[in-house]
This record gives structure tokens, C-alpha cells and sequence, in this order.
């Protein structure tokens, strides 16, 4: 099992972007039907419901659904995970549990309210000059993120 292969920067950035993509989408097509207003499921970028604490309970509620419950039922995989084929395991090689998705969430999205988006660069560094490829977060909870196939 310690033959695993850790994922490569872009596959962790493809899956982080394409996950992102999801929640766009989601959020477009959300947005559209509280405001009964179709068109903004194609302008998603520029939707808003009107009122912005709808729209980070939205955001919030969509992001939590994708990052703790879509893995907890996926093997531990968010969607753009299971394309890119990669998946978050505990340093000491066994699957992760509930909690730590939850917790890491939590985490990284109020450190990032927090600083202003900075823990989303620096985990990009992270990802980057580490040998081990280790983001905030995966030092943090001592997670890694390895390639499945």
C-alpha cells in the first residue's frame, strides 16, 4: 500500500477547477429559480439573487455538499477528483473518515474569508516547491492526495 504515487499539481488543480466549474453551474441554476428569471443559468458569473447573504449561503451550501457529502458517498473523491483519478487518504495510509472532510472545509474556507483568498495562492505554492506536494490543509489534518490509477 505505501507504493502509492502522490498526484501531480495539475491533477489537483484540474480537479479544484473543474469542481469549481460544478458549483458555478449549481449555483447559476439555483440562482435562476429563486429569481424565476431562466437566463440566469447561462450568466452565471454575473447572477446574483439580489441579495448577497443569499448568495453566500448558496455558495456555502453548494461547496459544503460537493466537498464533505459528494465524497463521503464517491470513495472519498469530490467529482473533479474522480475524473482526474485522485483521492485524499490519511498520512498513515488508511481512508479518510466524515469529520475530516468537514473539518477541513470548514477550515480552509474560513482561513481564506479570513485572509482574503491568500490560503488559495499559497496552497498553489504548496503544491508547487514541496516534494511531497502538500497543501495548508493536508499538513494541517496529515493527509495526502495520490494518484488511483
Amino acid at each position: 500500500m505505501q507504493n502509492l504515487q502522490l498526484a501531480r499539481f495539475y491533477h489537483r488543480l484540474s480537479a479544484f477547477i473543474f469542481d469549481m466549474f460544478i458549483v458555478s453551474i449549481c449555483y447559476g441554476v439555483i440562482i435562476a429559480l429563486i429569481t424565476m428569471k431562466p437566463e440566469k443559468i447561462f450568466s452565471r458569473f454575473n447572477s446574483t439573487s439580489g441579495n448577497s447573504t443569499i448568495d453566500i449561503i448558496v455558495i456555502f451550501a453548494i461547496m459544503l455538499l460537493l466537498f464533505v457529502f459528494v465524497p463521503i458517498v464517491n470513495k472519498g473523491m469530490t467529482l473533479g477528483q474522480r475524473m482526474m483519478s485522485v483521492k485524499m487518504i490519511k498520512d498513515n495510509y488508511e481512508e479518510t473518515k466524515v469529520g475530516i472532510f468537514l473539518v477541513r472545509f470548514i477550515f480552509i474556507a474560513v482561513l481564506s474569508i479570513l485572509l482574503l483568498g491568500i490560503p488559495v495562492i499559497l496552497n498553489a505554492y504548496l503544491m508547487l516547491f514541496r516534494k511531497d506536494r502538500k497543501t495548508l490543509q493536508d499538513l494541517v489534518f496529515k493527509t495526502s492526495v495520490i494518484q488511483t490509477r
